[in-house]
């Protein structure tokens, strides 16, 4: 049997592999019947068509919610500059507050989420939340006062919180089987960060597009039926999610035993997958939860990629306030609203190449650490100067650094902590739940106007917060590969050189 390098393979893919070098006969025996009279080179197309047919069918709906996700999410920024402060007499700290309820709201349905989404098919379960969630946040139109603004953002996070979580737990199982399926191709390489970048693409959309809708609706809709533009802006985002919600039932599959737009051979090839993957593992024992969480809590590399992923997400909460930033270039509002869209566009751009460049060389700790850089220049010269193209131009640095490193970030947890399938869960979780919470409620209360027109204290602290997250990754990188090193080593003392688990550094 063919055994290409592991050096070769991506991500989760390495360890799988070795799994299937090791018992490669096994498994071709035991694939379903209707899978029986099928060569190798029928089963790579196969395989490769079903990667294909799932992408083309869930990514763009997947894409879109996850654009409305964060538009809904980063609405009230924009709604700032429509004069929301004024109109609901908010103070400064008040509207910081309303700001951080999102996350405290989004943080706390995280784990609920998922429970409930083990027991609710997710073709039913997920579009009801997006119905949900366009509801309560349309509803950010209706409030009077600070209470009202914070109870509705704290429920927007709460409702935001399962389209996200469950996206992830049920594409990933699509995702692990057909990166398995396709281990032995050549995509395989830069699959998982390609893939990870076109859907994260969503977070830099929706904050370009957002700008661009906030002038349109800012601009023109003020005083229309008696509501002031902002609370326009709050309304229309959110029927649009609710719209959106309709289709999201007819395209998005509950599990792939039942997708009835896969034929039966691709049914019974993602099946068989998936049984793969769960074989020999303790996932339905309550004790290997537990033991996952042992591990992952003991395992130093979870925790650096924590402080990795933490830091990322810090470098890009100047997002929630970049309107105001902006609005100190001393343009009107509408123009301000529009000039924020192209650093959103220009890190959209950079984010897929830096993505696509790591999976193809198959490397994450420069990546990272080259675009935190890029970051820290920016933020650097934002807090630095007054001169207007300096500071734009610093805007664009500031956008790109920071998203495209958190891009790069996701795939390297998962390849990082690839086994057992517990301690990957639990380790995944922490670096989500840590890093938004750390990441999101604190900066908050970073940009206080009296801080303008430089806002220093933030540019400060997001300055820091890359330099860890650089830090972390040279450190990470370099302990990974004093690993493979030493398993190397092993393998030439036991003339296996192709069995041993590799690092993507």
């Amino acid at each position: 049997m063919h055994r290409p390098s592991l050096e070769k393979v991506d991500d989760t893919v390495m360890v799988e592999l070795a799994d299937d070098l090791k018992h490669g006969e096994q498994l071709v025996d035991s694939r379903p019947d209707i899978l029986q009279s099928l060569s190798q080179d029928d089963m790579a197309r196969l395989e490769k068509k079903l990667v294909r047919k799932l992408d083309i069918r869930l990514l763009p709906i997947l894409i879109l919610l996850f654009i409305l996700n964060i538009l809904d999410r980063n609405a009230i920024a924009n709604a700032r500059l429509g004069g929301l402060e004024e109109d609901l007499g908010l103070t400064q700290k008040q509207y910081q507050t309303a700001v951080m309820a999102v996350w405290a709201g989004y943080i706390s349905m995280m784990i609920p989420s998922n429970m409930l989404l083990s027991v609710i098919k997710p073709r039913i379960y997920l579009p009801v939340c997006v119905a949900v969630w366009g509801l309560v946040a349309g509803a950010s139109g209706f409030t009077q006062n600070f209470a009202g603004i914070v109870v509705v953002r704290f429920l927007t996070g709460v409702t935001e919180a399962p389209y996200f979580v469950g996206k992830l737990q049920t594409r990933t199982s699509d995702d692990r089987c057909m990166m398995k399926a396709i281990a032995n191709a050549e995509q395989a390489r830069n699959e998982l960060p390609v893939r990870i970048s076109i859907f994260y693409s969503g977070y830099t959309l929706s904050s370009a597009f957002g700008g661009l809708i906030a002038a349109g609706i800012i601009g023109n809709m003020d005083g229309v039926g008696g509501y002031a533009s902002w609370r326009w802006l709050f309304l229309i985002e959110g029927a649009v999610t609710v719209i959106c919600a309709v289709p999201a039932y007819w395209i998005l599959p509950n599990y792939p035993a039942t997708t009835k737009w896969l034929s039966e051979q691709e049914r019974a090839l993602a099946v068989w997958r998936l049984s793969i993957e769960a074989d020999g593992e303790e996932d339905t024992v309550q004790g290997s939860v537990w033991k996952g969480l042992k591990e992952a809590c003991s395992d130093l590399k979870v925790w650096l990629l924590v402080i990795i992923q933490t830091g990322a997400v810090m470098g890009m909460s100047f997002t929630y306030f970049f309107p105001s930033i902006v609005a100190t270039l001393g343009y009107p509002r509408v123009e301000t609203l529009l000039l924020t869209a192209p650093p959103y566009f220009a890190a959209f751009i950079f984010a897929i190449a830096n993505s696509w460049h790591s999976g193809k060389t198959l490397e994450r700790g420069w990546h990272i650490t080259i675009a935190c850089c890029i970051g820290i220049v920016g933020q650097i010269t934002a807090m630095s100067t007054t001169v207007i193209g300096a500071r734009y131009f610093a805007f664009f640095l500031c956008a790109m650094g920071a998203f495209s490193a958190f891009q790069v970030i996701l795939s390297w947890v998962s390849s990082t902590i690839p086994r057992p399938k517990a301690k990957r869960a639990v380790a995944i979780a922490m670096a989500t739940a840590i890093s938004n919470g750390v990441g999101n409620i604190p900066t908050a209360y970073l940009y206080p106007t009296e801080n303008a027109p430089l806002y220093r204290m933030g540019s400060i602290v997001l300055t820091c917060a890359l330099a860890v997250c650089a830090t972390a990754s040279v450190t990470l990188k370099f302990w990974l590969k004093r690993l493979n090193r030493q398993a190397s080593a092993r393998d030439a003392e036991s003339n296996a050189p192709l069995t041993t688990f590799r690092y993507i550094t």
